[in-house]
């Protein structure tokens, strides 16, 4: 059964991203994006569902949601990637030390840093 929990920082009134965790264990950090299918499906079990606003995250929240957010990029370091790898290195770095960075705050104290775009460093 997946399981959807929404995810609210301490700095927003309102949720900003939901997380899904699915039967095999997968754990996805959905943005609010209308254009995101997964965002989509999750709009669809919410008719029928609740999903519970959290009331703090905890550290492994955090690192699953590093660790994701590290596997679905590591496309941009191989050889050949049409992006700007210094600017993603450099990403990736910010998020592999949020632990650290964050660690005499708690978890809902955690801002995620932006993605460089996708474009390709000569568009």
């Amino acid at each position: 059964m997946a399981i959807y929990k929404l995810n609210q920082h301490s700095t927003e009134t309102e949720p900003s991203s939901v997380t899904l965790t699915d039967e095999s264990g997968v754990v996805l950090n959905i943005p609010f994006d209308p254009d995101n299918t997964d965002y989509q499906a999750y709009l669809e079990w919410a008719k029928t569902n609740t999903a519970d606003p959290v009331s703090g995250l905890t550290w492994d929240d955090i690192r699953a949601t590093r660790d994701q957010i590290l596997k679905s990029t590591d496309w941009t370091m191989t050889t050949g990637a049409t992006v700007d790898q210094a600017q993603w290195a450099a990403y990736r770095q910010v998020i592999r030390d949020i632990p650290q960075t964050y660690k005499n705050k708690t978890p809902d104290d955690v801002v995620w840093p932006t993605q460089p775009s996708t474009a390709g460093p000569n568009t």
